[in-house]
């Protein structure tokens, strides 16, 4: 079968299909897990020293694996057919990269929405499988990430050293090629401005802090990646264990936040406030936007607000919706959402 004559997801359902990304986001302060492998193919270059013949002849090597990978639904995306708007909308949900999109050879995506899990093709490297599971949920995404692989490795031979373990593009990679993050929301944290002496602290044992789109980015709405930073010297499972141990901590620690702002006086009128503040606004950047959904979110925590699990969910997914314009129409709809929360 020729990779060429197989039928690509059709870009009028590319939204559809990646819903699962976030659709059981809820009042929970673990937004997403993912757990992310990089491999490389023996005997041929990492993509940046690619030809656009090699690069093409590792895309259709692995993906000719993938879609024999015993599955029902096992979608492809190559970057060159989709436009920018489709891009963002996979990048919002984490399905690809910016790196894999501004890449020069080939370089395409499998997504398979039941199991959760999407697979860069000539990426960074030549295979970056991640899973994306909701809330704190990592084990089941390693869980996933590894049932690929090993099928993947039945027939396809892996870059890897006895000594140093797998190898990539990047040395931070080698090893077991594995990292965990989780989006986590910490509003609480935030106001109270100890987000830095927490993360610091962090840091200093080899977990790092990123912003709302990973490395490179800003934090978003007081959403923050937390992910790991060693792949070698440790198993995938110890690496994922002992960043749930940290995200548990953290997690500890918003709790406690959150009791202190409960004793705090005119808190309802401060978060009352800020929200309404949206009615000023005849448009909003997604910063902005995000702002006010952070304050939502820690009124529903305080009890302050009773936001509908449902309403609350919808306004994030039209937050991140990359077809979003925050024109006065949409700002009208989140006025209306508004109303049905009550202060």
């Amino acid at each position: 079968m020729k990779i060429e004559n197989v039928n690509l997801l059709s870009s009028n359902i590319i939204e559809e299909k990646t819903r699962w990304v976030f659709e059981k986001i809820s009042f929970n302060n673990v937004i997403t897990s993912r757990v992310r492998m990089a491999r490389n193919l023996n005997n041929y270059p990492f993509p940046h020293n690619m030809t656009f013949s090699e690069a093409k002849e590792v895309e259709n090597v692995v993906l000719k694996k993938i879609l024999s990978y015993p599955y029902d639904e096992i979608f492809l995306i190559r970057t060159d057919q989709i436009d920018k708007k489709e891009k963002q909308i996979l990048i919002e949900r984490r399905i690809i990269s910016n790196d894999l999109i501004e890449n020069s050879v080939p370089s395409s995506v499998a997504i398979l929405p039941n199991e959760r899990v999407s697979i860069m093709v000539n990426e960074e490297d030549h295979l970056r499988i991640q899973s994306i599971q909701p809330g704190l949920n990592l084990k089941e995404g390693l869980k996933k990430v590894n049932k690929i692989d090993n099928f993947l490795q039945q027939e396809i031979e892996y870059a890897f050293s006895q000594k140093i373990g797998y190898l990539t593009a990047c040395p931070t990679n080698i090893g077991t090629g594995i990292r965990g993050s989780v989006l986590i929301h910490l509003p609480a944290l935030s106001i109270l401005k100890i987000t830095s002496e927490i993360f610091s602290a962090i840091e200093n044992i080899g977990i790092m802090v990123r912003g709302f789109y990973g490395e490179g980015s800003k934090p978003l709405g007081n959403i923050f990646q937390i992910t790991t930073k060693e792949t070698s010297g440790k198993r995938g499972k110890q690496i994922i264990e002992e960043l749930e141990v940290i995200v548990n901590i953290i997690l500890q620690e918003e709790e406690k936040a959150v009791e202190r702002l409960r004793k705090m006086k005119r808190i309802r009128e401060k978060i009352n406030k800020k929200i309404r503040e949206i009615d000023k606004y005849k448009s909003i950047n997604k910063e902005k936007f995000l702002y006010f959904f952070s304050l939502m979110y820690l009124g529903k925590k305080l009890d302050i607000l009773n936001i509908d699990d449902e309403i609350f969910h919808n306004l994030f997914i039209w937050i991140l919706n990359s077809s979003l314009k925050f024109t006065e129409k949409k700002i009208s709809i989140s006025k209306n959402v508004l109303k049905e929360v009550k202060l």
